[in-house]
C-alpha cells in the first residue's frame, strides 16, 4: 500500500498536478483506490488539491505535492545548489565592500545560473532557435528548471509545475531568476518570466520570442509540443 502512495508522488513530482483519472491510468489501478491513497495523502500534509469547473458535469478533483513534500523530495537538489552557491561565495570577499546584502545574493545565484549553463552548453548547441529550445528543455529537465514546451505560433512557452526549493524562492527572487537566466545563457536569447510557484502560480513560466532569433524558419516543429511532457528527475537551480 505505501509503495503505492510512494508511486503516487513519485508521479506527482515528476509531472506536476494530476487528475484522479490521469494517477489511474499511469499506476494501473482503479480510480477508487487511488482516491483512497490520495485521501490519506492530503491528511498527511504531502498533497493539496483544487477542483477544476469542467465544461460539463461536476468539477473535477486535481492533486499536487505540498511545498511539505517538494522539499522533502528534494535533498539531493539543495546538495547541487549548495555545491554551486560555494565557489559564488569564495568569490564574494572582494566584492562586499559597499554593496547591500540583496544586492550580493543577487550576484550569487547569477553565478549559480552562469554554472549551470556552463555544465549543460555542451548539450546545447544547435543552429536555429527551436534546435536550440528542445534541447535545453532535455538538459535542464534534470535540473527540475524545465518540464515542458509548447509551440505557441510567435513564441515558445516552457513551463515547470515543481519548485523544490520553494522555501528558499520564497525568501528571495534571486532563486526564480536563477532560473530564467540560465535559460536565456544556453538559448542565447531574451526570456521572460511570466509566472512562478513560489510567488503563488500553478507554475513556472517563461516565454521565448521566435523573433528574438533572426535565423528561425518559420514551420520548423520542436520534438516535443503542445502539452506533451518529458520526464524529469527533480530540480536544482
Amino acid at each position: 500500500m505505501e509503495r503505492t502512495r510512494d508511486e503516487l508522488v513519485r508521479l506527482l513530482a515528476e509531472r506536476g498536478e494530476c487528475s484522479v483519472a490521469e494517477l489511474a491510468a499511469e499506476i494501473g489501478v482503479s480510480a477508487g483506490s487511488v482516491r483512497r491513497h490520495l485521501d490519506i495523502l492530503v491528511a498527511e500534509g504531502m498533497l493539496v488539491s483544487r477542483l477544476e469547473r469542467q465544461a460539463r458535469g461536476r468539477p473535477s478533483a486535481r492533486y499536487a505535492l505540498s511545498a511539505e513534500a517538494e522539499e522533502r523530495t528534494s535533498a539531493e537538489h539543495y546538495q547541487r545548489l549548495l555545491a554551486r552557491l560555494s565557489p559564488a561565495l569564495q568569490s564574494l570577499p572582494a566584492e562586499i565592500e559597499g554593496r547591500s546584502g540583496a544586492d550580493l545574493v543577487d550576484r550569487m545565484f547569477d553565478q549559480v545560473a552562469q554554472a549551470v549553463a556552463e555544465e549543460h552548453r555542451p548539450r546545447v548547441n544547435g543552429r536555429t532557435l527551436p534546435e536550440r529550445v528542445s534541447q535545453t528543455l532535455r538538459a535542464l529537465s534534470s535540473e527540475g528548471i524545465l518540464e515542458e514546451v509548447e509551440d505557441a505560433g510567435d513564441f515558445f512557452r516552457l513551463r515547470n509545475t515543481g519548485c523544490p526549493f520553494r522555501s528558499t524562492a520564497a525568501e528571495t527572487h534571486a532563486c526564480c531568476s536563477a532560473d530564467r537566466r540560465a535559460i536565456e545563457l544556453l538559448l542565447g536569447v531574451p526570456v521572460e518570466q511570466v509566472t512562478t510557484v513560489a510567488a503563488g502560480g500553478h507554475e513556472c513560466e517563461y516565454l521565448v520570442r521566435k523573433d528574438d532569433e533572426p535565423g528561425w524558419v518559420a514551420g520548423e516543429l520542436l520534438p516535443v509540443v503542445g502539452q506533451q511532457r518529458t520526464a524529469s528527475a527533480g530540480g536544482a537551480r
